[in-house]
């Protein structure tokens, strides 16, 4: 949480992919993405984390990330 008390949104449950050019998606775990995460600021993690529990592809260092969709 911030001063605002805004949480991140979690989605270490969600199975998780990521693609550099939304054609051929990889597996992420959220531990790889986590990894990521902590290389960016804590607003620009949260916008991040907000678009893909929302279901939207989000870009972050030079990949496009979302939640495996079902099949």
């Amino acid at each position: 949480m911030d001063r605002f008390h805004i949480k991140m949104e979690d989605i270490s449950p969600y199975p998780l992919e990521r693609s550099a050019d939304c054609q051929e998606w990889e597996d992420i775990s959220y531990q790889e993405l986590e990894e990521v995460l902590n290389t960016v600021s804590e607003e620009k993690a949260k916008v991040f984390l907000g678009v893909v529990r929302n279901g939207s592809f989000a870009s972050l260092d030079g990949y496009f990330y979302r939640i495996r969709p079902r099949h």
